[in-house]
């Protein structure tokens, strides 16, 4: 930890913030799929752990101050305080920006010492969504959970959307589960799932978030070395990443990451029980 990475966790956390959360995220993806590509053929290792996952592109850094940059932004009236899509480009709110800087130092720091005391858990994950709960109660200023109203209920249309989303959960933690194997990369799935949501942007109407089902597949097809394995825990997934999404990132002023929170609490499982 010196002052060059905190300074540029900093300028992280300021460029997450102005092109959105989510398009960060995306960068994410690339920049990962691209290490993981240099990785495999020479051995070095520098692209992911100081561009993808370091102060630059980290979800630590960018994502993080992105999603404290927006509910700042909300809360001045500039932009929804959820939306984690939109650059905050479109406010020229120098105050958002300094606040996005700031967690983005706040979270490569936390996840600097939560990384070192060697706890079975996705440190990354585990700081989003710390930082999501500290945005939402100190600057979003909303509940935790949900606000629905009147006949609006979290199990609205639960029934038709789940058996859907069990199968193509199903589907992918196979495919995933065998190319984790295959290449002994945990976070392979979770790459490709990053980059995908490029279509968000697109004239797509609706296009699945699937990092929390490929990542937590990953970890399981690589503690258990099994694609069965890989599919149960995926299926999993993607059921918990339900029940969240609708009890906690519904009707709110703050994102609170839905894939974040599944992602920590599954790795724990996989990570203290079976690795």
């Amino acid at each position: 930890m010196t002052i060059i990475l905190i300074l540029a966790a900093f300028g992280g956390g300021v460029f997450g913030s102005l092109i959105g959360g989510t398009i960060a995220f995306i960068f994410t993806g690339i920049l990962a799929l691209l290490g993981f590509a240099i990785l495999l053929t020479t051995g070095d290792s520098m692209i992911l752990d100081k561009i993808a996952f370091g102060p630059f592109f980290g979800p630590q850094v960018a994502f993080v101050g992105a999603v404290a940059a927006a509910a700042y932004a909300g809360r001045k009236n500039k932009m929804a305080g959820s939306d984690v899509m939109s650059p905050l480009f479109v406010t020229k709110d120098a105050g958002s920006l300094v606040v996005g800087g700031i967690f983005g130092v706040v979270g490569y720091v936390m996840n600097y010492f939560l990384s070192t005391k060697g706890f079975g858990i996705d440190t990354i994950a585990l700081t989003v969504v710390i930082l999501g709960i500290v945005t939402r109660l100190l600057i979003g200023g909303s509940s935790l959970i949900s606000q629905y109203e009147g006949n609006e209920k979290w199990t609205n249309g639960l029934k038709t959307e789940l058996p859907f989303n069990v199968i193509w959960a199903l589907g992918l933690s196979l495919i995933v589960g065998f190319a984790v194997i295959e290449t002994g990369l945990a976070n392979i799935g979770w790459a490709i799932s990053a980059v995908s949501l490029i279509f968000l942007f697109t004239t797509v109407k609706a296009f699945p978030v699937s990092h929390h089902v490929t990542m937590v597949a990953g970890y399981a097809a690589i503690a258990f070395n099994s694609i069965y394995m890989a599919a149960l825990f995926g299926v999993i997934a993607v059921l918990l990443g339900e029940f969240f999404q609708r009890t906690t990132n519904t009707k709110v002023k703050s994102h609170l990451d839905m894939p974040a929170v599944v992602i920590a609490s599954c790795s724990l499982v996989i990570l203290t029980f079976f690795q």
